[in-house]
């Protein structure tokens, strides 16, 4: 490490950041309101408060608390019924008490029409994801760091976007009674996925039809009951829906020459997650606890820094939306740069079996960046220095969407220059999310980049990282991502969350 000093107050410390993600995951799933959750704020404020920080408060979001205490899914084709395995789909309708039974029909990906009668039944069909095009990526990067030329062989598909979930409101207006969505592109075969979660959703709450994932394992045999006509399910899904309330933790270092209404840096990363989720997204609070660390030891900052972890990523990021709306006029005028990471990850692949296991590397990551030649050039200089490596620099706005798809994209929509660094590996969304899959000896590095990052921000007014010099490209890439939704979406008559 550079910093020596930092090093010695174990601010990089690989065995402290991975003790901070054992702690922050040890309530269970920290879902928006629960008690988990709200477990992981009270450590979180502790923890700032632990590093000299005096000015750490929590900010309360209402949310509806969604508690499952009873789910199965069972398939009778004739011959009695029985059980397999299927993970609910979060926010969606319960079932009665007693369960709900009814006919199974197919709805089928490859057909445009869907004339069959739906009514009163339970809808099965396939959830595809889109391949990641790392080809696309490479050609409209900013930049890369990819010492050992590996980042071309990451090769598995874009699990954040689900391809058949419009069949759900479809089978809403048919008058369908349930849903079961078939995982068949999921790696390792996991049916144990969190989704969807809020993100480009218009309403995280409006899922009307109780509903679960199933694993590809048990495609064939579904769907050839669903097409029978014969075949029929028991839907059981019980819980209990509250009001309920959760926080963004929100610490403030002032800068040395910071005064009432100076300029403010923020460095964040979400704290909620689906399941237990060392890597979704405790890791990415590690880094932030280790960035405030050491800014709030060496007060060498000009600038005030804000460190935020937000609330309900995991509820259509209600705590960066809530944030931006509620600071409108206090804070964001003031933001001259927004920094977010999250998901220190190992890339997991899958073996001759079908199971998942490690290939020795970092998940190859993206960092998207204004379109700014001395910002560019400076996360390159810190990647570099700090051995970040496998990463793509990345457009704010271009083949992945109008805004950088982390919990801090909404930042650039409210029109502040970001740096959003993200990975996101094919177990990210589901419960084999554990310990094993932590890049521990990257933890320290993305923290020093950070660090990095920030120190030459500091020195840079606000014009220079908020110009805009790649006018030409930008537009270009208003054009690509129209081009890209088309694809995906097939124009528009398949809308994907």
């Amino acid at each position: 490490m550079k910093d020596s000093s930092s090093a010695a107050n174990g601010v990089f410390d690989e065995a402290a950041m991975t003790i901070w993600i054992h702690e922050m995951t040890a309530w269970g799933p920290r879902r928006a309101g629960s008690q988990a959750g709200h477990h992981c704020e009270d450590y979180l404020v502790s923890k700032l408060q632990s590093f000299g920080i005096a000015d750490v408060r929590k900010e309360a979001i209402p949310v509806e608390v969604y508690e499952v205490n009873r789910f199965s899914l069972e398939v009778n084709n004739g011959g009695g019924y029985r059980e397999i395995e299927g993970q609910w789909i979060p926010h969606c309708a319960f079932t009665p008490e007693a369960g709900l039974t009814a006919a199974l029909v197919y709805a089928d990906p490859g057909k445009l029409f869907h004339g069959a009668d739906w009514k009163g039944k339970i809808v099965v069909t396939d959830i595809s994801f889109p391949d990641l095009d790392l080809k696309l990526l490479q050609r409209f990067s900013l930049g890369a760091y990819d010492p050992h030329d590996t980042i071309m062989r990451v090769n598995h598909p874009a699990t954040w976007v689900r391809m058949g979930w419009h069949f759900y409101k479809m089978a809403r207006e048919k008058g369908a009674v349930g849903f079961i969505g078939i995982l068949k592109d999921q790696p390792g075969g996991s049916c144990k996925m969190y989704a969807p979660y809020g993100f480009k959703e218009k309403n995280i709450l409006d899922k009307p039809l109780p509903g679960c994932w199933v694993s590809r394992k048990d495609r064939l045999d579904l769907i050839e009951m669903a097409r029978s006509g014969a075949a029929t399910a028991k839907l059981t899904l019980c819980g209990t829906r509250k009001p309920g309330v959760t926080h963004n933790i929100v610490g403030e270092i002032r800068g040395n020459a910071a005064g009432a209404g100076e300029e403010v840096m923020v460095m964040h990363s979400h704290h909620d997650s689906p399941f237990v989720s060392p890597v979704e997204d405790a890791s990415g609070c590690a880094v932030v606890l280790a960035v405030a660390k050491h800014f709030a030891a060496s007060k060498e900052l000009k600038r005030n820094l804000t460190i935020l972890l937000t609330a309900g990523h995991f509820y259509g990021s209600i705590g960066t939306r809530t944030f931006i709306r509620d600071h409108k006029d206090d804070v964001v005028p003031r933001v001259v740069l927004e920094m977010t990471v999250e998901h220190v990850a190992k890339e997991a692949v899958e073996d001759s079996a079908g199971n998942l296991v490690e290939n020795g590397l970092p998940e190859g990551t993206g960092v998207f960046a204004p379109f700014n030649g001395d910002m560019v050039r400076t996360i390159l200089k810190n990647l570099e220095e700090n051995d970040v490596h496998r990463v793509f620099i990345l457009p704010a706005e271009g083949p992945l969407g109008d805004f950088p798809p982390t919990d801090g994209g909404d930042w650039y929509e409210a029109g502040v220059p970001l740096i959003n660094m993200i990975s996101n590996p094919v177990y990210l969304l589901n419960a084999e999310d554990d310990y094993s899959w932590v890049k521990g000896e990257r933890l320290p590095k993305v923290a020093s980049c950070f660090i990095g990052i920030i120190r030459d921000a500091d020195t840079m007014d606000r014009e220079t990282i908020a110009r805009v010099e790649f006018k030409a490209m930008k537009a270009k890439m208003k054009l690509v991502k129209l081009l890209a939704r088309a694809k995906t979406t097939r124009f528009g008559t398949r809308p994907v969350y």
